[in-house]
């Protein structure tokens, strides 16, 4: 297999957040209209590092406070609170998590 083909299948394969070779798999299967619960299985899951994970429960604590702001009605907070949680989970959804 090429590098760039490489590269293309591991990208398309993170996206739907499995490995390459799970990837790979699922369309074998689809091609050849097979079922197989042992050949569908993901593989190993892509970890992501541990600032993503703080940047998550970051994340987490800032839609509380939205929920908190929202139910004594304040609404700025409320606002703030929701932009925060957005500037945090966004650069994650964006970028593609390292295996």
């Amino acid at each position: 297999m090429s590098g760039e083909l490489s590269e293309a299948v591991t990208a398309l394969a993170h996206r739907d957040g499995i490995t390459a070779g799970a990837w790979v798999r699922r369309l074998l299967l689809d091609r050849v209209a097979m079922q197989s619960p042992d050949d569908a299985r993901s593989g190993r899951p892509i970890r992501r590092p541990e600032e993503d994970h703080a940047a998550i429960a970051a994340a987490i604590r800032e839609l509380a406070r939205v929920s908190t702001a929202l139910s004594v009605r304040d609404e700025a907070s409320a606002k703030q609170s929701l932009q925060e949680a957005r500037s945090l989970l966004i650069p994650l959804v964006v970028r593609r998590p390292t295996p």
